[in-house]
């Protein structure tokens, strides 16, 4: 394959910087990618307190899961639209991998091989799933963000310095975005690496971690009295007690890397069993050249891991695979200097390696907006619902489930408020569903309670109230 259209492209960019330009290709990609989720992009139902800025609705997250600059974020009194919400989220994540991709390669490597880079580290599927909580996790993404654009302004040491502030305030954010931020410093190819220079920067980064925890137990203990971040009921937490439950928990580590190599091959076990074999690869062949430079991806690769399954040994919880994503980052790091080094002696080898790295940008783009679409099927539903609502004052009442919305299934809707909220969005009413608050819908006639076949949505005007009935039938996607 021929890299003249790249080279196209990096000479009309030429006026600018490597790294604008790397920033500016991975946005267009990543948006590309993205489909139809630009223009109306999907919200999961525990999301909508940050688009309707609604901080009541998210203030139980602040005791359980410590996210105390999300909620400050959800006081901003605007509601700012999704779709501009979801852009400016692309954009600080385009802007970490595209910083990242330029702290770790040197000056050989090319314009092409920064995007490759910048891609393949945007369009993970953990990163597609996260996504779709873009309006909670956004300052969290711009704090990681802006830390990766300062990191490649300043020397090595300063970064590591600002780790002290960066690190707390994106644990304030989301639990697993400091990972990210040491992915920026274990990666940086200017490093004087050794066993020494490398503890020092563990050191700084766990010490970081752990004022980080301090400030959120003691946030915690100011406002809810307690020192520390209990588990959330609904979580169903089983904490270790002794030996017996200590092992128990651990199976769920298996559980875990099993659905996250599943989750990170699109569902294609081939492609997990590849990244396997290149992930290998990448050990030996660079590690033979610069095993300190291996071994630093490796340390924040297995530290980060280790923080993940010490939480699900001492809760019980097996964490989403969406957390993943910053052990991703780093494989991508060593699979493209894999291909740079492969390349320096030219011939099959370079051809292969190179093909290979753009055969799996090319495969995770078209993953990721074949996912766009099932999601757009979700919103042009309920768009369709709420085109027939209209716009009014009357409060909409839903009989049946959203179970039975195959589109519901397939877009992975867990809770019935993923409906409601999505129509009263939409809509600016106030929607009830029945399925939670049956008392609320007693003065329905019966025949608006009556089942009805699985299928659409059937709207119906009533006397003050507007009524979308739906089935009562559950159905799946997967049948």
């Amino acid at each position: 394959m021929s890299d003249a259209p790249l080279a196209v492209v990096g000479g009309r960019l030429g006026h600018i910087s490597v790294l604008t330009a790397t920033i500016v290709l991975t946005c267009l990609g990543l948006l590309l990618a993205s489909g139809l989720q630009v223009l109306d992009p999907m919200v999961r139902h525990d999301d909508f307190a940050a688009l309707l800025a609604e901080p009541s609705w998210y203030y139980t997250k602040t005791l359980y899961e410590g996210r105390w600059l999300n909620y400050l974020w959800h006081f901003r009194g605007v509601v700012t639209p999704s779709w501009l919400s979801y852009l400016a989220y692309q954009f600080f994540w385009a802007v970490f991998a595209a910083c990242l991709a330029n702290l770790a390669l040197s000056n050989k490597a090319e314009l092409w091989h920064r995007v490759a880079l910048a891609l393949l580290v945007t369009l993970v599927p953990s990163a597609l799933l996260i996504s779709l909580w873009f309006n909670t996790l956004m300052p969290g993404m711009g704090l990681v963000a802006l830390y990766a654009w300062i990191s490649t302004r300043v020397t090595e040491s300063t970064a590591r310095r600002l780790l002290v502030v960066f690190v707390p305030l994106t644990l304030l954010t989301y639990t697993t975005y400091p990972l990210f931020l040491l992915a920026l410093c274990l990666s940086r190819a200017d490093t004087q690496r050794s066993l020494r220079d490398l503890g020092s920067l563990m050191t700084v980064f766990i010490a970081s971690f752990a004022l980080g925890m301090l400030v959120i137990y003691t946030l915690n203990s100011f406002e809810h009295g307690i020192f520390g971040v209990p588990m959330a009921p609904w979580r169903n937490a089983t904490p270790a007690h002794d030996l017996a439950s200590v092992l128990e928990n651990a199976k769920q580590i298996g559980t875990f890397l099993y659905e996250s190599g599943r989750v990170l091959g699109f569902g294609y076990f081939p492609m997990t069993l590849a990244h396997l074999a290149l992930m290998a690869t990448a050990v030996v062949v660079c590690g033979r050249r610069d095993p300190l430079r291996v071994g630093y991806i490796l340390c924040g690769i297995s530290a980060g891991l280790g923080l993940i399954f010490l939480q699900t040994v001492k809760s019980g919880i097996s964490l989403p695979v969406r957390v993943i994503g910053f052990a991703w980052a780093m494989y991508a790091v060593l699979l493209v200097l894999l291909v740079l080094q492969l390349c320096e002696k030219g011939g099959l080898r370079e051809r292969l390696s190179r093909n290979v790295l753009i055969f799996f940008v090319m495969a995770y783009a078209a993953g990721t907006f074949q996912q766009s679409l099932i999601y757009g099927a979700w919103q042009k539903e309920t768009r369709a619902m709420a085109a027939s609502i209209g716009s009014g004052h009357e409060p909409v009442y839903v009989t049946g489930t959203y179970k039975s919305l195959l589109n519901a299934d397939r877009s992975g809707i867990q809770n019935p408020r993923g409906l409601r909220l999505r129509l009263a969005y939409l809509t600016g009413r106030s929607v009830i569903t029945c399925e939670v608050h049956p008392e609320q819908c007693g003065d329905l006639p019966p025949e608006m309670l009556a089942d009805r076949p699985p299928g659409e949505a059937e709207v119906h005007r009533l006397d003050g109230k507007i009524v979308v009935r739906l089935s009562k039938q559950v159905v799946s996607a997967r049948h």
